[in-house]
């Protein structure tokens, strides 16, 4: 297992039908068993049995004292890095994990959240089309004992609502567990300014990424929120304050065009291509492709 001082750094390979090198960050404090299970979905990913992607994962914990830490240990696995340290909190984490990914894509997950097995298959293919910097997946809810109970089809994402803050409040959330990114759009972000947050620094992120692109829509199954006590996502009036920190004002307009745009979350996904023909990738099986 790679420790702090090394980070396992290799040379990211580019190209089509090169391994897709992957940077994957996990902040946690005292996650409990939960953590086991959000490493076991990252490493157990199904492209990186095929070679298809290669793996940079790095855990940063805040200092944790619930042992929660020793069983990834074990693994001694090399594409592994554990940081271990005290911090300010959840997006002071995610800030350093930024700052050390190498990968050509970039992701983070929080601990007890969890991959589909084959998200690292999607995430590669679709990131070889040079238009893609940045794509979202099905917003999909688990319980705590990992048994799927909502899936969320995103309709679209324009760039212009992600700047003012529409999507988590007058239409659905960005799913996080489901959303990847190029590395190089990290340059857009105050890292800085990411660490003081303490709940909603993931529509901030957004916010910068939108500046730089509109992301894509993937008609697929990424990643998956769990729900259970204690998380910081229950604080969904302190996320929304500080969610308006974050981005810029609506305008009246901006909320009435949200409100015009609902049924089209709710439309069959044939509908949502027709109306998002730019931005919405689903998958072909005539041509074995994502169109």
């Amino acid at each position: 297992m790679a420790d702090a001082e090394t980070g396992g750094r290799q040379t990211p390979e580019t190209g089509r039908g090169i391994a897709v090198r992957i940077s994957i960050i996990t902040p946690c404090l005292n996650p409990g068993p939960l953590l086991a299970d959000t490493v076991a979905s990252v490493l157990g990913q199904r492209a990186l049995l095929h070679g298809s992607t290669q793996l940079e994962y790095r855990i940063v914990d805040g200092g944790s004292t619930d042992g929660s830490l020793d069983a990834v240990r074990a693994l001694a696995d090399p594409r592994v890095c554990i940081v271990s340290e005290r911090d300010g909190g959840m997006y002071e984490a995610v800030a350093k994990g930024l700052r050390l990914a190498t990968g050509e894509v970039v992701a983070y997950l929080n601990a007890g959240d969890l991959y589909a097995p084959t998200a690292f298959e999607v995430v590669a293919e679709v990131m070889r089309r040079p238009e893609v910097r940045w794509m979202i997946g099905w917003g999909v809810e688990v319980t705590s004992g990992a048994v799927p109970v909502h899936v969320m089809h995103p309709y679209r994402y324009t760039r212009r609502w992600l700047e003012r803050g529409i999507y988590g409040s007058s239409l659905p959330f960005v799913p996080q567990e489901s959303t990847f990114w190029r590395r190089e759009l990290i340059a857009s972000v105050d890292l800085a300014r990411l660490e003081r947050f303490r709940l909603a620094g993931d529509a901030y992120l957004w916010r910068c990424f939108a500046r730089e692109a509109e992301p894509f829509v993937v008609s697929s199954y990424l990643g998956a929120f769990r729900r259970h006590p204690g998380q910081l996502s229950e604080d969904r009036t302190g996320y929304r304050a500080e969610m308006r920190m974050a981005t810029t004002p609506p305008t009246l307009a901006d909320r009435l065009g949200a409100w015009l745009e609902r049924p089209l979350w709710h439309a069959p996904r044939r509908v949502k291509k027709a109306f998002n023909r730019h931005h919405f990738l689903e998958y072909d099986h005539g041509r074995n492709a994502w169109t």
